[in-house]
């Protein structure tokens, strides 16, 4: 990249939030972190990043990603400014596959305790966050829809209906409806009469759903005022809607489990403690530190057994073995390349 180009790119990147104070260095005392903000950094500061600061005895500095086009911006630019980023499985996937990533070093991040799946060569799992069929106490009391099967009952289900208003989870759910065992989801889909038969048990349920909701919040929303009675949902919104006084209860049968992951962009200068940083975050420790406070999954099932989260604590959050062999996890590799084609043919499904 010429000189000129060189600074074009880092006007732009100031542009878009990345000033000069956050071009990293590598001076080998410090790290560059970015997550998503609000609350959820404050937790992670508090959980994760200050403790992994005072071990290491290295500065943690703190930025805040909008998602992947943040780490395009910086590669293309010949300015990478961080060191490490959480961002979500999908976009962890696309960039590997775009050859953007540094390799992890397992030879200073200690693995052990993370399912195999969420063990990339080029990210690791940090936390996972699943998606549930919830119902209303005061429709069903303790009966109502235990798996997909029972939530495409109408007749021995009867209510108002609410479904994620994206492609993303949909067409797993349909074939799990539909008797698909879990481990042969994406077997199924791989195929174009596989996806033929996800869509037309995807049809099958439409009619019936009274929200395709977009936002996590607008979710809760909908069933702590009880404009639907059952809803596929993030299972951290229960205990919230709970606390207000509305009984809401759920199932992990069937839950779909996405998950964050942690990355290095290609181009990171300081490499070696961005692999030092994230063998802090995703050790049992800091993973039990940081759902004790905010109702997520750990990745390292490690975090049940070091004595920081109750029984009850541990036996409601996603990733506690006995409640993750009940859920799919999420195969990013579906999506990538056709996202864009599934969507418009979603979007067409769900307006008719």
């Amino acid at each position: 990249m010429n000189k000129y180009l060189k600074i074009v790119c880092l006007t732009l990147l100031m542009g878009m939030g990345f000033g000069l104070s956050n071009i990293a260095k590598a001076d080998g005392h410090s790290v560059m972190f970015a997550s998503w903000g609000g609350s959820f950094q404050d937790a992670l500061r508090t959980t994760m990043l200050t403790p992994a600061a005072e071990k290491l005895g290295i500065e943690v500095e703190e930025d805040t990603t909008n998602g992947i086009q943040d780490v395009r911006s910086q590669i293309s630019a010949g300015a990478v400014s961080w060191d490490v980023t959480e961002q979500e499985l999908s976009v962890c996937e696309t960039l590997k596959q775009e050859d953007s990533l540094e390799p992890l070093d397992y030879s200073l991040i200690n693995s052990a305790g993370i399912p195999p799946e969420l063990v990339n060569s080029h990210y690791v799992g940090l936390l996972a966050f699943t998606k549930v069929i919830s119902y209303r106490q005061d429709k069903f009391g303790d009966n109502g829809p235990q798996s997909w099967a029972d939530f495409w009952d109408v007749e021995k289900f009867p209510g108002k209906r609410g479904m994620h208003g994206k492609v993303n989870y949909n067409l797993e759910a349909a074939l799990m409806a539909d008797g698909v065992p879990k481990s042969e989801i994406y077997n199924v889909l791989s195929t174009k009469k596989g996806q033929e038969r996800a869509w037309a048990k995807l049809a099958e349920i439409v009619p019936h759903v009274t929200v395709w909701y977009r936002g996590g919040a607008q979710s809760a929303q909908l069933m702590r005022d009880g404009e639907v009675d059952m809803i596929h949902m993030g299972q951290n919104h229960v205990g919230y809607i709970n606390e207000s006084g509305i009984g809401v209860n759920f199932t992990f049968d069937g839950g779909t489990m996405d998950v964050d992951c942690l990355l290095v962009p290609k181009g990171a200068p300081n490499k070696d403690n961005a692999m030092r940083l994230i063998n802090e975050m995703v050790s049992a420790e800091a993973q039990a530190r940081l759902v004790k406070i905010m109702p997520f999954g750990t990745a390292n099932s490690g975090a049940y057994s070091v004595g920081i989260l109750t029984e009850d604590e541990a036996t409601k959050l996603p990733t506690y073995p006995d409640n993750y062999a009940q859920q799919l996890v999420i195969d990013p590799s579906f999506y990538i390349g056709q996202l864009s084609e599934l969507t418009e043919r979603f979007d067409m499904l769900i307006q008719q």
